[in-house]
């Protein structure tokens, strides 16, 4: 199973992440290869992506359930592919960044996994391509990734998959080192719109 999980943080409210987190529609163009999404319920949703990267060249449909809104800590959800054997879920949490180590209750801990040269290198890759053909995360604010402080707030997104069907193992390898750029990207995409709507006259609603 492909995971992922990433942090970042910003000089706002955990409130605020809050509001704008759980309305899907504030930030679902900022995922990969979104094409659209269509809310069915408060916890069902169906989403379609666009891939351009190996196996991911094609469209996939996915059905999303959302299994808790705990606000303003963190949303879990489930997904499973509509049209490719896959299931997956993950989740966002969102808590006050107060002290060095502080984390929110039930949130994921940082993993001491070290991790090998080649994966090392096959993300490095990854970023490089998901730059040159997607672009990167828009610029942040000069407090992105800034230590604890008052005011300071953290974002945690976490995305697991697993592929089903006889291709399985392979679609997982390529997968891997994918997961975590997107993530990244998901979760600066996030801090940094919250933080241009949040600036002077930058129209926060």
């Amino acid at each position: 199973m492909a995971e992922a999980t990433y942090t970042t943080t910003a000089l706002l409210p955990v409130e605020t992440i809050w509001e704008y987190v759980r309305d899907m529609d504030n930030w679902a163009r900022f995922l990969r290869g979104y094409q659209s999404h269509q809310i069915e319920s408060d916890s069902d949703s169906l989403w379609t992506l666009k891939g351009d990267v190996g196996v991911l060249s094609r469209t996939l449909q996915f059905r999303v359930h959302v299994t808790e809104w705990a606000g303003p800590e963190r949303v879990t959800f489930e997904l499973e592919g509509l049209n490719e054997p896959m299931r997956g879920g993950g989740s966002f949490y969102m808590e006050r960044y107060e002290e060095e180590g502080a984390t929110a209750p039930g949130a994921p801990e940082a993993s001491p996994e070290r991790k090998g040269l080649l994966l090392r290198a096959a993300e490095a890759i990854a970023r490089f391509f998901l730059r040159l053909f997607g672009g990167g995360a828009p610029e942040r604010a000069e407090t992105a990734g800034a230590g604890p402080g008052a005011g300071m707030a953290k974002l945690t997104f976490a995305l697991r998959l697993q592929p089903g069907g006889p291709m399985a193992p392979m679609v997982d390898a390529m997968m891997r080192p994918l997961l975590l750029p997107t993530a990244e990207e998901l979760a600066n995409k996030i801090m940094a719109d919250l933080e241009a709507r949040n600036a002077p006259g930058g129209g926060a609603r």
